[in-house]
């Protein structure tokens, strides 16, 4: 019972140490259940989810500073006001080096305001990828691939404005567009950002956690197979879930680190699942050696046992009483002794 309470009292931090220094504890962490070693796999998910989210927020906060240093260079003086652009242009502004990876192509065209024309333009534009269009009363996002009709997503300039600034600004120019990007009123925008994005990553990561940690069981599970010991698949997969603490606290500084400098690594992802499979491993031997021990221990047991009984069994022998052997010969003589003296009594050689 109190190996049970010891189990059950085990709290995250103390499970992160022993699950990197402590191989012995695995199995104790893993009798918990599958439910606490999930629970223990989604908080691991949700503090790599923060890093992500941390650094896709920062991402993106450089890229609207980009933007605005773009739109200051590139793009000409215009006004928003109730609802429209208007911007002195005689031909389209096509831009192809977008510095941003989830767009290829922005396309400015406040020329044209029917739809019909704004379609026909459309498809006369379109190339694979996704492309923005900044029409005169619309913004238009258009996603093309391969032998798949083209995916159109329009939203008025209000729509878009109030989704992601959280209010609706009736007016502006591009001085001011300027001054908002690089001012403390994009806060909202960033905070909202950061939710929206933490919340998918954190399915994504889960997810991808979950799946790591089945292969890794797997491999688990094939290991004991070649070593002969018996363990649920549940265990391993629990004790899986626990070798990818380490894996996942060298992923979280891979992502920090990545907010100040950019590299990669290029077989990380290989490098991560061969360290968690070292560690359930290693556990798994650890089990095969302990369990050698016990049977070795239980063989000592039942020869000291046998030692025991073969000992009580000599000396009971030693302590029954002995019988000394009838002689046939006496038994005789003792009957003829007995016809002569019919009274049993001696006589001294004379009557009475």
């Amino acid at each position: 019972m109190k190996n049970d309470e010891e189990i059950v009292n085990i709290g995250f931090f103390k499970k992160v140490w022993y699950s990197i220094t402590k191989f012995e504890k695995y199995p104790e962490m893993a009798t918990e259940g599958f439910g606490r070693a999930f629970k223990y796999l989604i908080i691991l998910s949700a503090f790599v989810t923060i890093c992500m989210t941390i650094g896709s927020t920062v991402s993106m906060r450089n890229l609207v500073f980009q933007l605005a240093d773009y739109i200051q260079n590139n793009i000409p003086e215009f006004t928003y006001e109730d609802g429209n652009i208007q911007m002195n242009l005689s031909e389209p502004i096509f831009i192809e080096n977008v510095p941003y990876d989830g767009v290829d192509r922005i396309i400015i065209n406040p020329l044209l305001e029917n739809n019909e024309e704004k379609a026909l333009f459309q498809e006369q534009n379109d190339k694979n990828g996704i492309t923005i269009y900044f029409f005169k009363n619309q913004i238009v996002i258009r996603t093309k691939t391969d032998e798949i009709e083209a995916n159109v997503s329009p939203y008025t300039y209000q729509d878009f404005i109030r989704s992601y600034v959280g209010e609706d600004i009736k007016t502006f120019n591009k001085a001011q567009l300027i001054e908002f990007m690089r001012g403390s009123e994009m806060n909202s925008f960033y905070l909202n950002y950061f939710v929206s994005a933490f919340l998918s990553f954190l399915i994504a990561e889960i997810l991808v956690m979950a799946v790591n940690a089945l292969e890794i069981a797997i491999f688990g599970w094939l290991t004991t197979v070649i070593t002969r010991i018996k363990i649920r698949f549940v265990a391993i997969y629990n004790m899986a879930v626990y070798a990818l603490t380490l894996p996942t606290i060298l992923n979280m500084i891979y992502i920090i680190i990545n907010l100040f400098i950019t590299f990669t690594i290029t077989y990380f992802q290989v490098a991560y699942i061969t360290i968690a499979y070292i560690y359930l491993a290693t556990v798994i031997f650890l089990l095969k050696d302990d369990l050698i021990k016990r049977m070795q221990e239980v063989e000592k047991i039942k020869k000291e046992q046998e030692k025991v009984r073969q000992e009580i069994k000599n000396q009971e022998n030693e302590d029954e009483p002995t019988v000394e052997p009838r002689n046939p010969v006496d038994d005789e003589k003792k009957k003829d002794d007995n016809k002569e003296k019919p009274d049993g009594k001696e006589t001294n050689g004379s009557e009475a």
